[in-house]
């Protein structure tokens, strides 16, 4: 590995350490600012006496001046203590275990489907040009892009019930209830994913390698993925890291509409219940997933385009 390439991928590391500090020190702040006090919460509704809210603002070091509290706060997140759930009492880092595989699986297959179909409907877009076809495929894209998440889950939940005259319940394993949310978050991103491959791949059949191969009489098809494509796989990559974490967010609406176990769904109860450790600890994992995807991303472009290792 040269020392251009190992600088640039410290550099990478030291932004993403950076990225996930900021994020999980701007949630510290948010939620002891402005989600109020839970243990205040936890009297209101019952669950505690005065004495047992007392005791429990003291063992959370909630009675302790803020910047201590954000102190010890990063101090436990360093030895990989991410705290105890307030109204459980049961560890974070278990909680979290428990709904991640839900999650995984979910964004893993939407990931999937975006992928597919951003590619799918950005090549047919540029091959097609203003023929109907890639009109279609160029609507199709502006269209995932402009939606929101949430208006697409229920549209497609309405589609659903019209069709199978019910509601796309059934058990978390079930495919039908996986597939139809998988298809809405890769819908949703697959938009960017094709436009980019579309502009990406407009340019490139012009190039000169292109119409020189072109000229040679190479098959359409080897054209268009050996020589065409290629290049435009770098920048695709690198959208697919920002789209992948986009989806791990993405589960949070996607799981509330579709009633579905998972991170997303324990986040919004956490914040709603005002749970600080569990969104603490949802936010540094969401930050190190996309500080890791960024570094994958980055390793792979480089792996296809010998230009990006020149340059790091």
């Amino acid at each position: 590995m040269s020392e251009g390439l190992l600088a640039s991928l410290s550099r990478r590391v030291l932004s993403g350490l950076l990225t996930a500090w900021a994020a999980v020190s701007l949630t510290f702040f948010a939620l002891r600012i402005g989600a109020g006090d839970p243990v205040a919460s936890l009297l209101s509704q019952g669950l505690a006496t005065p004495a047992q809210a007392e005791a429990l603002r003291h063992d959370l070091g909630l009675d302790r001046p803020l910047a201590i509290q954000y102190l010890d706060f990063l101090g436990n997140l360093v030895r990989g203590d991410i705290g105890t759930s307030i109204y459980t009492g049961r560890p974070v880092a278990t909680i979290i275990g428990e709904q991640l595989p839900a999650t995984a699986e979910l964004a893993a297959s939407g990931l999937a489907i975006a992928a597919a179909l951003g590619l799918g409907l950005g090549v047919l877009a540029a091959w097609s040009g203003r023929k109907p076809a890639g009109r279609l495929s160029a609507g199709l894209a502006n269209l995932a892009t402009s939606l929101p998440v949430a208006f697409i889950g229920i549209l497609a939940i309405l589609g659903y019930s019209l069709v199978n005259r019910a509601l796309p319940g059934g058990a978390p394993s079930a495919v039908r209830h996986l597939l139809l949310p998988a298809l809405v978050l890769g819908f949703a991103s697959s938009g960017a994913i094709a436009r980019v491959v579309q502009f990406g791949l407009t340019e490139s059949l012009q190039a000169p390698y292109v119409l020189a191969a072109r000229a040679r009489g190479l098959a359409p098809g080897l054209r268009l993925l050996w020589h065409a494509l290629r290049p435009v796989l770098p920048p695709v990559i690198s959208l697919g890291a920002l789209e992948a974490a986009y989806l791990f967010g993405g589960t949070v609406v996607t799981e509330t509409v579709f009633s579905r176990p998972g991170l997303g769904r324990l986040l919004v109860s956490a914040i709603l219940q005002g749970d600080y450790p569990i969104a603490q600890g949802l936010v540094a994992l969401a930050a190190l997933f996309y500080t890791a995807s960024h570094l994958l991303a980055d390793g792979a472009a480089m792996a296809l385009d010998p230009r990006l290792r020149r340059q790091a």
